[in-house]
């Protein structure tokens, strides 16, 4: 009887470790606001506001996400369960694109001397070098998701910084263009835990499917 009682003790202990292990990851939604800025450091909000986001929305689960601009419009979504992503346009159309086809042909790494404090989150930095941009990653550990689902997530070099950070989402994101010649300052303004499900992450029924005519270098 005491063996018993003391093997179920072990069993109890085991399920509330393996309950918390699997409840680290990070779901629920990431409100970012966005500004924009020349070579010079001069400010050009209002130059780009037709083209480019003021705001981006991420609501993320293990498998799933999806990014909405100001006006609750997709801008991104992608399931891991079935490898399908999809960029969003502005015209209500989007391009369905392999996530494994590479991006850039050079990319390098560099850890960063630098910290900042966003939300109350002390945030580490990693550089992300490619051809044409950079970017620079501030990031806490505490709000990270499962790395392993975009091993071969090439997009945007997305699968070199989630390994850099360990999974980590980042709470600001400072991206060099070289050839549009700008900066693009992403900072998180509220995070937000919550249980998201798969019906949270269907393809819009209002949106056309296009496909690609000229490669990923007309999106990207």
């Amino acid at each position: 009887m005491r063996f018993l009682v003391l093997l179920m003790a072990q069993l109890c202990a085991f399920c509330v470790v393996w309950s918390q292990e699997k409840t680290t990851y990070f779901q629920g939604k990431i409100s970012y606001v966005m500004n924009y800025s020349d070579f010079k450091g001069n400010n050009i909000n209002s130059k780009v506001a037709a083209f480019f986001d003021r705001e981006q929305h991420l609501y993320i689960n293990e498998q799933n996400y999806k990014l909405l601009d100001q006006n609750k419009n997709h801008v991104k979504l992608y399931n891991a369960g079935n490898n399908a992503y999809f960029f969003f346009n502005r015209d209500h159309t989007a391009y369905k694109i392999d996530v494994t086809s590479k991006t850039t042909q050079r990319v390098k790494v560099f850890e960063v001397e630098d910290t900042d404090t966003i939300l109350g989150h002390v945030c580490k930095a990693v550089k992300v070098e490619a051809d044409f941009r950079a970017y620079i990653y501030f990031y806490s550990p505490e709000i990270r998701i499962n790395p392993e689902v975009y091993n071969n997530y090439n997009m945007e070099e997305w699968n070199v910084y989630i390994k850099a950070s360990k999974g980590a989402l980042p709470l600001r994101v400072i991206t060099l263009d070289l050839r549009g010649k700008y900066v693009e300052d992403k900072e998180a303004v509220s995070i937000t835990p919550m249980s998201l499900v798969a019906a949270d992450f269907t393809f819009p029924k209002d949106v056309k499917l296009k496909r690609l005519k000229y490669g990923l270098d007309m999106v990207w």
